[in-house]
């Protein structure tokens, strides 16, 4: 059984000072398990329509103070952390291929 997700306004108040200049909106937080199978923290920075792009700096410092933050209270479990603007379009995922016929 997975432990409960950090709280959204925990999350939310160790991003804001880092993404409130870029036009943060909210935090999307949810326990999954990562590509290694280990229980990791998965975070969605979802900003606001029309806000501009977010830098390396600014992403990595905000992913850092998470962690960080996260250790603090001691909780072990990577987060992985992405911006999310509501406004980008999304990759469609491709169909899988249809296997063809050898005769």
């Amino acid at each position: 059984m997975m432990k409960a997700p950090p709280s959204r306004e925990f999350v939310e108040g160790v991003l804001r000072p880092f993404l409130d200049p870029h036009g943060f909106d909210h935090a999307e937080v949810r326990v999954d398990l990562d590509h290694a199978g280990d229980e990791a923290i998965f975070v969605d920075a979802v900003m606001k329509p029309d806000s501009g792009f977010v830098g390396g700096k600014v992403s990595n410092a905000a992913h850092g103070a998470l962690s960080d933050a996260l250790l603090a209270k001691g909780d072990e479990r990577f987060p992985y952390m992405s911006i999310r603007h509501p406004d980008d379009e999304l990759a469609e995922v491709p169909p899988k291929p249809i296997a063809s016929d050898p005769s």
